[in-house]
């Protein structure tokens, strides 16, 4: 049986080889494959010691036969071939505190002499003092291109054999702009700075009010900075306690840019908002007047007030102006304010624009800044959590800016806005306050500004409205000052 076995295979293994007398033909190498699995079971059925080791000669192994010391068939190359080592290697470095981009860049196997030389490439964009916690840079690690100079230290990542430098670093300092360090020949380490390009779109959100607007615009995932801006177009008009009742309406346009990857970047300016209170509509429309920005209503009048009418969004007012029994002294006596209950780290903003003259602890107060405006007005804010950057002594302030967070410091039973209004030093009713409101627009100019309301109500129109744009994001994380 074993000699009809080795006369079959040694008879198939014969029709299949090649009748031309050349090592190789091109499109014909695929017998190598069976011929070669057929010698091999037939030395095998024989018992033959040949099994364990390929035939070196004879007619079965022409047809597969490439060169001197070739691969034997395509399966053979295909187990025996070693991955390429990639040429380039990127890497994401990220700073954490105290960091420096000199320590990144050795930690991260550059040579002391490159990590300097990327360093002051860097230095007449951007200086790396201001680079902060958290940000990122792209590195690429690979083989220096031709006739950079000397070769340092090198990063030798994944292999060892090869040595490699950095290529390049990227990094976005702002959202507006991106540096890109590159190793060049022969000059070395060259940086340059990339303007990014977005495209702008416009947003329309509407929500119905229940409890507040803070709230309200909250569910319905308008951006943290957006709804900061709403709060204080409507502040100068609007008391958002007494005035905002459940069943009120507001509706907000703004923009927003996305980049080249189709991903929102950031947030633009309000071009319209209204609000509608007890059935009566309030709307405003961004204009721009002698170089500034401001909102006026449908008639072309500011907005403004010398004073807001609250400087917070307040979800309830806890404590009116007036004698009251204090909580937590346990006797009555004059309440020379008005406490806004709000969340712990809910933005508090300037009622109007002026000069810091107080930002510090007090035992009563607790955390309190002082304000001075004009014509003998001044505000005051106590019981705050946090101050806002930059709010010292002597600082200026523009109206509506925020100059800290609300909280329970001092004398308090929990989270809220004690609120003052000074008038020559001697505190008064902020509700009985009647404000002159702001200038009317006239002329070419009013002309000019009814065009401008006409494109927004035509812009307004056109675009889809939406209860629910993102993600709510809590206005207590907002970042803007």
């Amino acid at each position: 049986m074993t000699g009809s076995v080795v006369a079959t295979v040694t008879w198939m293994a014969l029709a299949a080889t090649p009748t031309s007398s050349r090592l190789y033909e091109p499109g014909r190498e695929q017998v190598a494959v069976p011929t070669d699995l057929l010698t091999r079971l037939a030395e095998a059925a024989s018992g033959s010691p040949a099994a364990a080791a390929p035939t070196t000669a004879g007619p079965v192994r022409t047809a597969s036969l490439i060169g001197p010391g070739s691969l034997t068939g395509p399966l053979d190359r295909l187990s025996t071939a070693a991955p390429p080592a990639p040429s380039v290697e990127t890497r994401t470095l990220q700073f954490k505190d105290g960091d420096t981009i000199m320590e990144v860049l050795q930690d991260a196997g550059v040579s002391s002499e490159d990590a300097t030389a990327v360093v002051d490439a860097i230095r007449p964009l951007y200086s790396p003092r201001n680079i902060r916690s958290g940000q990122t840079f792209e590195a690429t690690f690979g083989a220096a291109p031709a006739g950079v100079g000397p070769k340092a230290i090198a990063y030798t990542g994944n292999d060892a054999s090869s040595e490699r430098r950095l290529l390049s670093l990227t990094f976005s300092p702002s959202i507006e702009n991106q540096i890109n360090v590159k190793l060049t020949a022969p000059q070395g380490y060259l940086a340059e700075t990339v303007q990014r390009k977005f495209d702008e779109r416009y947003q329309r959100a509407a929500a119905k009010i229940d409890s507040s607007l803070y709230l309200a615009a909250m569910r319905a995932g308008i951006p943290a900075n957006v709804v900061v801006d709403l709060i204080r177009m409507f502040s100068y008009e609007v008391d958002f306690q007494r005035d905002v009742q459940p069943g009120d309406e507001f509706e907000v346009i703004f923009s927003r840019f996305y980049g080249e990857d189709g991903k929102a970047a950031k947030t633009g300016d309000i071009i319209s908002a209204s609000m509608t209170l007890s059935g009566k509509k309030h709307a405003l429309y961004r204009f721009e007047s002698n170089g500034e920005e401001e909102y006026f209503d449908a008639t072309g009048q500011s907005a403004r007030s010398m004073l807001m009418k609250t400087p917070v969004d307040g979800a309830r007012i806890s404590s009116r102006f007036g004698r009251r029994f204090h909580p937590v002294l346990g006797y009555t006596r004059m309440h020379k304010g008005i406490d806004f209950a709000v969340p712990s780290g809910t933005p508090v903003m300037a009622a109007g624009g002026g000069v810091v003259t107080y930002a510090a602890y007090t035992r009563g107060f607790g955390n309190l800044v002082i304000l001075t405006h004009s014509n003998g007005y001044s505000t005051a804010y106590g019981h705050l959590s946090r101050f806002a950057s930059g709010m010292k002594k002597g600082a200026r302030v523009r109206q509506g800016q925020i100059v800290a967070y609300s909280g329970s410091t001092g004398i308090s039973t929990g989270p809220h806005l004690h609120y003052e209004v000074r008038v020559n030093g001697a505190q008064v009713n902020p509700t009985n306050i009647k404000m002159a409101n702001g200038r009317d627009l006239t002329g070419q100019e009013r002309r000019t500004f009814l065009n401008e309301r006409t494109r927004i109500d035509q812009l307004v129109a056109s675009l889809p409205i939406s209860d629910k744009l993102i993600q709510a994001v809590d206005l207590r994380e907002a970042t803007v000052e």
